[in-house]
């Protein structure tokens, strides 16, 4: 959204809100487009369906399960997603760090969170990718590890 200034014939950028955006995005749409993302990280086996309550962002005559969308206020968004991590590749992910000689001493950062950070990242750069602003919340839940 480009506004001509009338008085400089220049023209303004604005930043786009999630107001601004979700005229043109369903919440579905969204939530589709962080799922297909989110299912592409190395790892990821599914999205999970929420330990105590269903997780899922719905829509007119549809849901998408895994990712629920909030919108604090009109201009803000938060993401929930809910994951199920892959067995057999978190096992060799620590063998691999096993492997590499360092202690588990002088890695600070535990396994599980280096895969939340790179699903956080995914997210936020999927919202960017539409357009939208950088949520101001994106909580990953694991669901579950299962071998597949």
């Amino acid at each position: 959204m480009l506004p001509l200034d009338a008085r400089s014939g220049t023209v303004e950028a604005q930043t786009p809100t999630v107001q601004m955006v979700s005229e043109r995005l369903s919440d579905t749409d969204i939530a589709n487009a962080i799922v297909h993302a989110i299912r592409d990280v190395p790892g990821v086996l599914d999205m999970g369906q929420g330990l105590f309550a269903k997780a899922a962002t719905y829509g007119p005559g549809k849901n998408v399960a895994g990712i629920a969308l909030q919108h604090p206020t009109p201009d803000e968004l938060s993401v929930e997603a809910h994951v199920v991590l892959d067995e057999h590749f978190l096992i060799k992910a620590l063998s691999d760090v096993s492997l590499s000689g360092v202690s588990s001493s002088s890695d600070t950062t535990p396994i599980l969170l280096h895969f939340t950070d790179q699903i956080q990242a995914v997210v936020s750069q999927t919202l960017e990718h539409l357009g939208l602003p950088v949520p101001i919340m994106v909580d990953v839940t694991i669901d579950d590890i299962q071998a597949f």
